[in-house]
């Protein structure tokens, strides 16, 4: 007489349900499947062993529909209803002095994405710090696609993934406010950390290195003297691309030696802090030449930027004018009045990068010339007042923008005293 082979049953996830199960046999030979609990959970692994041995020992065991019913019995809402809560709160929540919603309500409904793929029925109160750790490893995973549809080879970068996990756990922290997620499931969740640098399967961005005056010297005969202006006050002034062409005459105090810009809104307006800029002997030479009557308007004018360019290309033109080409430039005189008067980043941005490919230069960004002045600052006066003049709280926050200026201090002191 053979001996039967004793198998044991293996445990195996039932994503219908988001929990971990089993199948046994009873005393007639028909298959019960058994749910044990949120998937990959202690709980899961516990009641594993518990069904195993009450199995061997002849006990009736829970079959699917006594367990399925009790995970139906939940008063708790599902992750979904928390994610449509959370995101009407959030566009009446986050929106600007005009009452625009900002970008923070697009951004959390990014993060909840993979979330909600995941885990889109489970009760708030069964989710557990292994389903987030699924989650963050399903994004280190994911090669989301560009808008032609061919997928992103390097995938999300280290700080992105870290980003969309602290929604998601200021999410469930929001849940517990409004007495929707169970304090528990909160101080369980809030234990999980961000990925570490270079140790996480995540890629992560170069750091964003200062500009030097050479490429930004060669890249302005190209810009038309809008752009030019606001590059050059950018380079003196170390602000923020959308600090420079948010310029007015009302926000400027001229009263002293040293001019005054202080913004009305800025990074920091919701903390309730100041932003004031100040304006040197090159910088208002910049700004003087530029001063509107208007005191709402902005000193650095999208029209003038395109009336520019225009004048630019009808100048550069070779050949004789016709018809069609004087109805063309009628057209884009009428347009020319509906052109935007404030310039955005992107198109600020735009006009930098078609500057560089006419000059066949390597292509650089705006902010590159904030991170120049950081530096600049850092090497000549000092670490503080590089943090002073980019307007940061904290200095830890300057380094990042002045990381070049270590090398040249002690460069300057290997030469001096080495």
């Amino acid at each position: 007489m053979k001996s039967a082979n004793l198998k044991v049953p293996t445990v195996f996830h039932h994503k219908g349900t988001g929990q971990d199960a089993v199948c046994l046999r009873d005393p007639n030979g028909k298959r019960r499947m058994v749910y044990l609990g949120s998937h990959g959970s202690a709980e899961a692994q516990r009641r594993y062993r518990e069904v195993l041995a009450e199995h061997l020992a002849g006990k009736p065991v829970a079959t699917a529909r006594a367990t399925r019913q009790a995970a139906a019995a939940s008063i708790w809402p599902t992750v979904a209803q928390l994610c449509a809560a959370y995101l009407l709160h959030a566009e009446r929540f986050y929106r600007d002095e005009h009452g625009h919603p900002t970008g923070e309500v697009t951004h959390a409904a990014i993060a909840f994405r993979m979330l909600l793929q995941l885990h889109r029925d489970t009760p708030t109160d069964r989710v557990r710090i292994s389903d987030l750790h699924a989650v963050r490893q399903a994004l280190v995973d994911d090669r989301p696609r560009h808008e032609h549809g061919r997928a992103a080879p390097d995938g999300l970068s280290r700080r992105t993934i870290n980003d969309r996990m602290a929604r998601i756990k200021r999410l469930f922290r929001w849940g517990v406010e409004q007495g929707t997620v169970p304090g528990a499931t909160w101080h369980e969740l809030s234990a999980l950390r961000g990925l570490p640098k270079g140790r996480c399967g995540a890629r992560d961005n170069p750091a964003v290195e200062a500009v030097p005056w050479a490429l930004v010297e060669a890249t302005l005969p190209h810009l038309v003297p809008t752009i030019a202006d606001v590059v050059r006050l950018q380079w003196w002034s170390g602000m923020r691309p959308a600090e420079a062409l948010a310029l007015t005459r009302r926000q400027l105090d001229m009263t002293g030696p040293t001019w005054l810009y202080r913004l009305a809104r800025h990074k920091g307006s919701w903390r309730g802090r100041e932003r004031v800029v100040a304006f040197g002997p090159k910088a208002q030479e910049i700004v003087r030449g530029r001063l509107r009557l208007e005191p709402d308007l902005p000193i650095f004018s999208g029209r003038d930027a395109w009336n520019e360019r225009r004048g630019l290309a009808r100048a550069a033109r070779t050949s004789p004018l016709t018809k069609q080409t004087r109805v063309r430039d009628k057209r884009a005189e009428a347009h020319a009045a509906e052109v935007a008067e404030w310039l955005t980043v992107d198109e600020y941005r735009r006009a930098i990068h078609r500057a560089c490919d006419e000059g066949e230069l390597p292509r650089w960004s705006p902010h590159r010339l904030r991170h120049a002045a950081g530096t600049r600052i850092a090497k000549q006066i000092g670490i503080e007042a590089a943090r002073a003049a980019l307007g940061h709280s904290d200095v830890s926050t300057t380094r990042r923008y002045a990381n070049g200026a270590d090398v040249a201090i002690a460069s300057d002191v290997a030469s001096k005293l080495g």
